[in-house]
């Protein structure tokens, strides 16, 4: 017979049992959590094949150079400096758009700025890896290379033109000519030159639902069979020294580095340079009809081998037409817009493209107003920021560090929206048809102010 003791015993040994597995369950449990949840998973792992989920290594002192900053490097290669310090990719960090859109609490910056800033000596710190794979918790070491100097130069030289020996160590420049005699190493590689752009500006991927990168303009260009690459317009050749004048170097073919793309500036101050360094329009006004009740008016992309616009999503042409009585007051007015249309909530998506494809035409087709038109003035404006975006972004500039902040909450004054890149007059009467030159539009598109 057993005692009521022995009971209690044995029944608090099984209850100890109990309470000790349980309890070793919830500590397995926590630290297989822990373990998951904190472990770091290779960037290589998450994003297999990206180019640019990582910036380039960093880079040693070039010799003959020191640091591979465009500064240095704009030491002998004067001409091409100043022209790349006017560029799109010199203003490539400081774009008060892009710094708005970094500042987003759902933006993973690290990643944004590996093309923005790509080389790691441009960064404050090295990202070793994600933590269990999700890109919004990357493992972040002080990176004993940063220079803040070359952080502020944006697409910088050495992004394009500078790589480490996988043997020596030792960073060389990345030519595309040879039969040159420069005081730091290179080896000639035109290819890998030229597919660079590539690395940046051809690549569609989905983050999440709400975070896609859109950028098929390689894929554009490619389904052409075009012969031209992306230098072909964005860096026209010029007969010059590659090298200053003082350094006695021979007259070459050479290629401006201003990287001019859609006419939309970083700043005002550029406008002046966008013709200099290579910007021509994309699209060209083929014609404009008007009969029998009805306007047609034929815009062709025929100098841009990719479709136009191309690149951000949300860039887009604004078609107006405004129609003149003989006192010049405006009595009609309509507008179009020829771009992509996206859906960005619950899920990123393109609904719509009415993009133009090289060499191919696009006809606006209208009713002839019933008023006393004389005139038609047609313009095409390449819209790459609207005023309802700055303004939520200026609303929005508490997310934004100085000095970046002061600049978001002056954007309608600092940042071009958009530009006319297209402006013709049409005489109803005489069927005469007048175009304003380039150059008069890009004087006031310095002076516009918003979309």
């Amino acid at each position: 017979m057993v005692s009521r003791s022995e009971t209690s015993v044995g029944n608090w040994k099984l209850k100890r049992k109990i309470y000790i597995s349980f309890f070793t369950l919830i500590v397995l449990g926590i630290g297989t959590y822990l373990y998951i949840n904190q472990r770091e998973v290779p960037i290589e792992q998450v994003f297999p094949g990206k180019i640019w989920a990582k910036p380039i290594e960093n880079l040693p002192d070039l010799k003959g150079v020191g640091a591979p900053t465009a500064k240095n490097c704009g030491n002998c290669h004067t001409e091409i400096y100043e022209e790349w310090k006017r560029s799109t990719h010199a203003n490539a960090l400081s774009d008060i758009q892009f710094q708005s859109e970094l500042a987003k609490p759902s933006s993973p910056k690290w990643i944004c700025l590996n093309c923005h800033i790509p080389v790691q000596n441009q960064r404050e710190t090295i990202i070793t890896g994600l933590k269990n794979g999700n890109y919004f918790r990357p493992v972040e070491v002080p990176n004993p290379h940063f220079n803040p100097d070359m952080k502020q130069e944006g697409v910088t030289c050495a992004t394009c033109h500078v790589r480490v020996d996988s043997e020596s160590k030792e960073s060389y420049v990345i030519g595309s000519v040879g039969g040159t005699t420069p005081p730091h190493p290179v080896k000639i590689d035109r290819k890998r030159l030229f597919d660079r752009c590539y690395d940046c500006h051809n690549e569609t991927y989905t983050l999440n639902e709400s975070l896609v990168c859109s950028f098929q303009t390689g894929s554009e260009l490619n389904a052409t069979q075009s012969k031209e690459s992306c230098s072909s317009c964005h860096q026209p050749e010029v007969r010059r020294s590659f090298v200053k004048s003082s350094l006695n170097k021979p007259v070459r073919t050479s290629h401006k580095h201003g990287f001019i793309g859609g006419g939309v500036p970083k700043t005002f101050d550029l406008y002046h340079d966008q013709i200099r360094l290579g910007y021509k329009p994309g699209i060209v006004l083929s014609n404009i009809k008007v009969q029998n009740g009805s306007i047609e008016i034929t815009l062709t992309n025929a100098n841009a081998s990719h479709h136009v616009t191309t690149g951000d999503p949300e860039r887009f042409y604004r078609l107006d037409l405004v129609g003149l009585d003989s006192k010049g007051n405006q009595v009609f007015h309509a507008e179009k817009k020829i771009g992509q249309e996206w859906a960005w909530s619950p899920v990123a998506k393109k609904v719509s493209d009415e993009r133009i494809p090289f060499q191919k035409s696009f006809v606006w087709k209208l009713k002839e107003s019933d008023s006393p038109v004389v005139s038609y003035v047609f313009q095409a404006v390449h819209v790459r920021l609207k005023n309802k975006t700055s303004d939520y972004m200026i609303l929005s500039s508490g997310y934004v560090s100085s000095p970046y902040k002061e600049q978001v909450e002056k954007m309608k004054d600092l940042y071009p929206h958009s530009s006319i890149i297209i402006e013709s007059s049409y005489q109803l009467k005489t069927k005469f048809r007048k175009d304003t030159a380039l150059e008069d539009l890009f004087q006031r598109n310095a002076l516009r102010k918003g979309e």
